[in-house]
C-alpha cells in the first residue's frame, strides 16, 4: 500500500503546488524531498504523522531507492503483468468470476489459474488445463501449474484433479523449496498457515516414496524452460510440416508416374491398333491371306481324335478344344478368282 501512498503524493504535490497533472507512470519516477512530502498528507493519515514520518524517511532513502529501482527493472522485463486480481484477494476474485459466470464454482487453484489470464468480469476468461503458456499473462504460470499438477497425481493418483481439490499445501511447499521472502509458489494468499506443514516437518516425515523437495526455481530458469520446451515444440512441428510435404510430393510423383504410364501403354496399344488395321487392309487390297494360326502346344488333341474319356456309345459329342488366340481380327475371304 505505501507504494501507491507515494505515487499518490507525487501526484498530489505537482498539482497543488506545480499546477501540472501527471499519471502514476511518471509519478513512479520522480522522487521528491521529505519536506515536498510533508506538504502532501494524505487524510488517512493526517493523524498519525510519525506513521506518514516513516514512509518519508523510508522513501528518501538511497539504500531503498535503489533497491526499488532494481526490482522495478526487473518486473518491467516481465512478459505480461503479474496477475489481473487488481487489489482484490484471491477469494475475491474467485467470488467475482463466480458471479459474471452464472454462479459457476471457482476453486483455488482454479482461481489462481484465472487470475493469470484476465479480469474476472470477462466472459472469455475460463480454466481449460489443457491451455498452453501464451494462455496466461505470465508463461512461468504453466510451469507452476504443471508441475503441481504432476506432484499431486503422483501422490494422489492419476485420476486426481487438482482444479476440482482444495490446494495441498505440502505439494506447494516440497516444489517451491519452501517460503521464500514469506510467500508460497502458488496461491500465497490462500494457503493456510496453520495447516500448511513447515520445511522442517517435511523433511523429516519425507521417506524414498514420498516426493523430492525440490528447490524453487528462479525466474530467468522458468523462461529457459520455458524457451526450450517452445522450441521443441516448434522443431516437432517444423518436422511434421516436413514429412507431411515430403508424403505429399512422393504421392504427387507416384500419381504422375501412374499417369504417365498410362498414357504411354493407350498410345502403344492405338498405335499397334492402327499398324495391325493398316497390314490388314494392304492385304485384303492384294488379295493376300494372312498368316496362318499358330499350331496348338504338343499333345494337345485335335477335334478329330475325339476325347479319349468319352466312351464309344456314347451320344455326347467330344470337346472340341478352345479355338487358338488369333492377334489378327475376322476378315471376309476375297472372293474366288
Amino acid at each position: 500500500m505505501h507504494h501507491e501512498a507515494r505515487v499518490q503524493a507525487v501526484r498530489s504535490y505537482y498539482a497543488k503546488f506545480l499546477g501540472t497533472k501527471i499519471d502514476k507512470k511518471q509519478a513512479r519516477t520522480i522522487w521528491p524531498s521529505e519536506e515536498e512530502y510533508g506538504k502532501v498528507i494524505p487524510w488517512w493519515c493526517a493523524t498519525h504523522k510519525p506513521c506518514w514520518d516513516y514512509f518519508v524517511a523510508r522513501w528518501c532513502d538511497p539504500e531503498w531507492q535503489k533497491q526499488h529501482e532494481a526490482c522495478r527493472e526487473r518486473r518491467l522485463k516481465m512478459p505480461g503483468p503479474a496477475h489481473h486480481q487488481g487489489n482484490r484477494s484471491l477469494d475475491d476474485y474467485a467470488a467475482s468470476w463466480s458471479q459474471a459466470h452464472d454462479g459457476r464454482e471457482c476453486p483455488p487453484l482454479m482461481a489462481w489459474a484465472l487470475a493469470h489470464k484476465g479480469k474476472a468480469s470477462s466472459s472469455t476468461v475460463d480454466y481449460n488445463p489443457e491451455d498452453g503458456p501464451e494462455a496466461y499473462s505470465n508463461p512461468t504460470v504453466h510451469t507452476r501449474l504443471r508441475r503441481y499438477t504432476e506432484m499431486a497425481r503422483e501422490k494422489h493418483g492419476p485420476e486426481w484433479n487438482p482444479s476440482t481439490e482444495n490446494l495441498d499445501g505440502e505439494i506447494i511447499m516440497r516444489l517451491g523449496g519452501g517460503k521464500k521472502h514469506g510467500r508460497y509458489w502458488i496461491g500465497d494468499s490462500t494457503l493456510d498457515t496453520a495447516s500448511t506443514p513447515t520445511l522442517s516437518e517435511i523433511r523429516a516425515r519425507s521417506s524414498s516414496s514420498t516426493p523430492p523437495i525440490r528447490p524453487r526455481p528462479s525466474a530467468a530458469q522458468l523462461q529457459f524452460e520455458q524457451s526450450q520446451t517452445q522450441l521443441r515444440e516448434e522443431m516437432e512441428a517444423k518436422l511434421q510440416e516436413q514429412e507431411k510435404r515430403h508424403r505429399a510430393e512422393m504421392q504427387r510423383q507416384q500419381e504422375e508416374m501412374q499417369q504417365e504410364m498410362q498414357e504411354r501403354d493407350a498410345r502403344m496399344q492405338a498405335e499397334m491398333q492402327r499398324q495391325m488395321q493398316l497390314m490388314l487392309q494392304q492385304w485384303h487390297n492384294n488379295g493376300m491371306l494372312p498368316p496362318p494360326l499358330p499350331l496348338p502346344p504338343i499333345g494337345t488333341p485335335s477335334p478329330t481324335q475325339g476325347t479319349p474319356n468319352i466312351s464309344a456309345g456314347s451320344n455326347n459329342q467330344p470337346v472340341s478344344p478352345p479355338a487358338a488366340w488369333s492377334p489378327f481380327p475376322p476378315y471376309p475371304r476375297p472372293p474366288p478368282m
